[in-house]
């Protein structure tokens, strides 16, 4: 029996070797006889596995209907991923209790069947619910869907969370605890906050992608006398920036065999916050202050300057100059950020209304549902800023962080190591995410900084 996500991966390998070599063929405008002789040997080599998988396939499916474990149409894997339910084109739709119970399903099947002592735990239904998502049981490494909008999948979340989102033994025959996936998700949103005001999207390859801009902003329209020509006008200023696709590890996290064996029900949702914690916490970081080439450009280092303070902490003059230093067109959909410990600063600072009464430039939101603010607009604190107000310190951010825009590839690939730390009787699960994020800016700063004192 062939190793039918093995293949798929060596065909994955071959098709972006494909496009690398069609592309530097482009660039260049001709094609030499070495690279044709080695793009139709790749091209051959590419339909040579199409079709060992496509046999394998159909001869697992038959084999699954003699065994009597035909799927269901209903359970099927899913063309696409939006973000809250999977569909199969023609097919009902699936709720999203009925998709998070299977996800659940599919990575405790994959899970417990590290142990050979687990096996006899793993039933049909977990191997229904893998199939779903395209992998098998007894693969070392699987691919699970990610959102692409975090900040749609918070709202899911959220409702979820109100309405609950267990299953009782009639409805299904376990209690959806959180499933990998969810706690993965909810920790790559959380922490830090880039990934909650920015612009996320996702691609299917890790190809650069560029994303062009423009800055028109020096031209404006003129009033025409009759027969009068149109004149002239200065083109617009246009741009790109690159986004790249930087692998990203949790680092391996040991779980002991005792614990597999006494929480396998349980395990998924601590796996997934792990990881998403992980890499939500170094991920941040970079696109927060990231210096960019070898790593995404963070948002500190992209910002302009909005204002230079006199000294070394933060005025209220100072914050209502940087907010006017960032332009109007940007103000409707901006906010502050900064660090937990310069928030703190900021809550104490006041400015005078009138003779006698005192106000402060942080106003809780009292109302319910309304967020705090800062002279008026929202903010969102960032652990990875500087908490040290020291020379030349970029203390606050300013601006409309959608500008700024995180590029995720694909899934997330959770590997697990059980060979590796046997000697210890513990199992390794480590997981890779390629992303990259940067400030789309065409020259017209949508996002501006406040530093303290230079010299």
């Amino acid at each position: 029996m062939y190793d039918v996500n093995e293949l798929k991966q060596k065909r994955a390998q071959i098709v972006h070797e494909l496009r690398e070599l069609h592309e530097g063929v482009i660039e260049r405008g001709h094609q030499t006889a070495e690279e044709k002789e080695t793009y139709e040997k790749m091209e051959k080599d590419c339909r040579s596995l199409e079709q060992i998988i496509e046999r394998e396939e159909t001869i697992q499916e038959e084999e699954r209907k003699l065994a009597g474990k035909e799927i269901r149409s209903d359970q099927r894997p899913a063309d696409k991923w939006d973000g809250i339910v999977y569909q199969m084109s023609g097919q009902r739709q699936l709720d999203v209790k009925e998709i998070e119970r299977r996800k659940v399903m599919a990575v405790q099947g994959w899970l417990m069947m590290q142990k050979p002592d687990l096996h006899d735990k793993v039933t049909d239904e977990h191997r229904a619910a893998a199939k779903y998502f395209r992998f098998e049981l007894g693969q070392k490494e699987i691919t699970l869907p990610i959102a692409k909008d975090y900040r749609a999948i918070q709202n899911k979340f959220r409702a979820e969370n109100r309405a609950g989102l267990n299953l009782t033994a009639g409805e299904g025959g376990y209690t959806v605890a959180e499933d990998f996936s969810g706690a993965l998700e909810r920790s790559l949103l959380a922490f830090g906050g880039m990934r909650q005001v920015s612009t996320v999207r996702r691609t299917t390859t890790g190809a650069d992608l560029p994303w062009p801009t423009m800055n028109d902003t020096t031209n404006k329209g003129v009033i025409l006398n009759e027969a009068t020509t149109i004149g002239t006008s200065v083109d617009p200023s246009f741009g790109v920036v690159t986004f790249k696709a930087f692998k990203y590890s949790s680092k391996p996290i040991l779980i002991s065999s005792e614990l597999l064996q006494d929480s396998a029900f349980d395990l998924a949702a601590e796996i997934g916050s792990a990881l998403g914690t992980r890499i939500g916490r170094i991920q941040n970081d970079h696109f927060t202050t990231g210096a960019g080439t070898t790593l995404p450009k963070g948002v500190v280092v992209s910002s302009g300057e909005g204002k230079v303070g006199a000294g070394y902490a933060v005025t209220a003059d100072e914050l209502i100059g940087l907010l006017h230093s960032v332009d109007p067109a940007y103000r409707t959909n901006a906010m502050f950020m900064m660090h937990d410990a310069v928030l703190a600063q900021v809550r104490l600072l006041k400015f005078s209304i009138g003779a006698d009464q005192i106000g402060y430039v942080w106003q809780g939101g009292f109302q319910n549902g309304m967020p705090d603010r800062i002279l008026g607009y929202p903010y969102m604190i960032n652990q990875s800023m500087t908490n040290v107000l020291t020379i030349g310190e970029k203390a606050v951010l300013f601006g409309d962080f959608s500008k700024y825009v995180v590029r995720d590839v694909a899934d997330v690939r959770l590997v697990r190591l059980d060979e590796r730390y046997a000697d210890l009787d513990q199992v390794g699960f480590v997981a890779f995410l390629r992303s990259d994020g940067q400030l789309l800016d065409a020259g017209t700063d949508p996002v501006k900084h406040f530093v303290t004192k230079k010299t």
